[in-house]
């Protein structure tokens, strides 16, 4: 391992011991981005997104005191309309759509990691400006003033309304999927950067990319140490990758963290992973 390489580990493995509001979104998709490209440097990186944030406030500046489904739209034109950041409904599955140094040279790429671009300048220009648990699609919710409006990402920002959103749903999940409350929670930083990790490792796991998904996954876990069903996907790794003393150790930890939290159901699944890993040994 390169001293860069030592030098990411650390900064994710210090967030994962940072308080989720603490979290600084796009910094840290840079340094997962760089885990995948550790040859890069992220300076350049980090003032486009400022030139990004001051184009925004200027923007809202020239607007001050408007309705948040007018600040929804100058903040897409300003990240959309000027700086040209669009979904990649071309080759959508391409690796490089879920690595953010890869989504600033193109322009494009999936719904959460152009939402992270969203994320960090509503966050510096004062937006109160969140991601929502929403299935399949990543969105954005925007409130102030006693009113919100849900911008699609992927899509220009684009405004969504209860019927969209229905739509949008209804499109990954099937016909009779319905728009619940749970949809349309905020989440937290940390949980919006493992959703943009989980996108490249189901990637990793469809193409047999096992050791890649284990390095995923890995990172992961710096990121997020208390997260017991990224342990037990690390022991599945392992145990793929015929490392049964990592594989054991990971079903431990699983099951005592999941103990810890009262996630029964993981606890047991780890409980049982130990007990056929012992069977195998034996």
């Amino acid at each position: 391992m390169s001293e860069r390489e030592r030098q990411l580990e650390r900064e994710l493995r210090a967030a994962g011991k940072m308080p989720d509001a603490e979290l600084d979104i796009a910094s840290l998709a840079l340094a997962l981005a760089a885990c995948d490209r550790p040859e890069i440097s992220l300076d350049g990186y980090r003032a486009h997104l400022d030139e990004i944030v001051a184009a925004a406030r200027c923007a809202l500046d020239e607007n001050a005191s408007m309705p948040c489904g007018v600040a929804a739209g100058v903040l897409s034109g300003v990240i959309s309309g000027r700086f040209h950041y669009l979904g990649d409904a071309e080759t959508y599955e391409d690796p490089r759509n879920a690595n953010l140094a890869h989504v600033i040279d193109r322009r494009k790429g999936l719904p959460v990691t152009l939402g992270i671009l969203y994320l960090h300048v509503g966050a510096k220009i004062g937006l109160d400006l969140s991601g929502l648990n929403f299935p399949g699609h990543f969105v954005l919710r925007l409130q102030g003033a006693g009113e919100a409006v849900v911008l699609d990402p992927f899509n220009g920002g684009q405004t969504l309304s209860p019927a969209d959103l229905l739509s949008v749903l209804r499109g990954v999940e099937g016909p009779e999927a319905r728009l619940t409350p749970e949809a349309c929670e905020a989440v937290s930083p940390r949980d919006i950067l493992l959703r943009l990790e989980n996108n490249i490792l189901t990637r990793a796991i469809r193409a047999g990319e096992f050791a890649r998904a284990r390095e995923v996954v890995t990172r992961m876990i710096w990121l997020a140490p208390h997260r017991a069903g990224l342990r037990f996907e690390l022991g599945r790794l392992e145990v793929h990758a015929g490392h049964m003393g990592a594989a054991a150790d990971a079903f431990e930890t699983c099951k005592d963290i999941a103990a810890d939290i009262g996630e029964t159901r993981i606890a047991g699944m780890a409980e049982e992973a130990l007990r056929r890993l012992k069977t195998k040994l034996n």
